[in-house]
Order: structure tokens, then sequence, then C-alpha cells
């Protein structure tokens, strides 16, 4: 029953999004203090004697990507005074990130779009201290 409101629910957004009269903020949820790991960013583990570098990481519920660069608002800190720079292409997060003459060793995070094997959204945290917990703005697709 649950799921069918939840599809129901994309469905109607979908179809408001189409017609252009939906207001994106009203979307928006935020889930504050999300705890931070380590995980290694190389999801293949055929090989044992390849030993990987942990990064920080977090994971979110999955995305709801028909609004582009406006799904996510905001992922940083959880006083919301330190946004991250966020990268959802690994194109763009390997060779635009490299290039950019400002912000450079600002903290960013990498969100793989990708649902992981517990059907949430893996995201990488680079160039910030050790931080224990994170805060995240972003359209979700199943609000619960």
């Amino acid at each position: 029953m649950e799921d069918e409101v939840v599809l129901e629910r994309l469905a109607v957004i979908k179809e408001y999004q189409l017609k252009g009269i939906l207001p994106i903020n009203d979307l928006l949820q935020s889930i504050n203090c999300i705890p931070v790991d380590c995980k290694d960013l190389d999801k293949c583990k055929c090989s044992k004697e390849i030993v990987g570098t942990p990064i920080a990481h977090f994971e979110i519920p999955q995305l709801l990507l028909d609004f582009g660069d406006a799904t996510i608002k905001y992922i940083g800190s959880t006083d919301r005074q330190n946004p991250f720079t966020v990268y959802t292409d690994v194109y763009v997060w390997n060779y635009y990130h490299k290039y950019r003459k400002r912000g450079k060793q600002k903290p960013f995070v990498y969100v793989d779009i990708v649902p992981n094997e517990h059907g949430m959204v893996d995201c990488y945290i680079f160039n910030a201290p050790m931080m224990e917990m994170v805060s995240v703005s972003a359209i979700f697709k199943d609000p619960r």
C-alpha cells in the first residue's frame, strides 16, 4: 500500500513537472546528522591483492534525478555554514575539478547515483577534515 502511494507521488511529480507548474523548493527534504564513515571508492572486490584507500563516506536515499542540478540543494556541514561542491558525474569530477582555478582545495562530494547493495546512494567526501556528520537537502524518490 505504501509503495503504491510512493509510485503515485512520483507520477504526479512527473506530470506537474512536464506542465511546468511544480515548485521545486516544495519537494526538498532535509536529512540532518547523517553519520560519516570510511569506505573504499573501489567497488570491485575481485582481487584481494589490491588494497584501496578508505575515503570519508555517507549514504543517502535515492534521488529523484528529473530536476538535474536542482535535485541536490545542499550537502555540507550540519551547521549549514560550509556547503560542499557536488559532483554526480565521474567525467565532470575527474576533469573539470582538476582544472578549476578557484576552489580546487575546498571540500567537495562525489555522489554515485547508482544505488548500492542497501538501496541507498553512496556519497564520498574529499578535501575535508574528518567530519562526524553531514546534512543534506535534496529531492528524494521516497519521502519515507
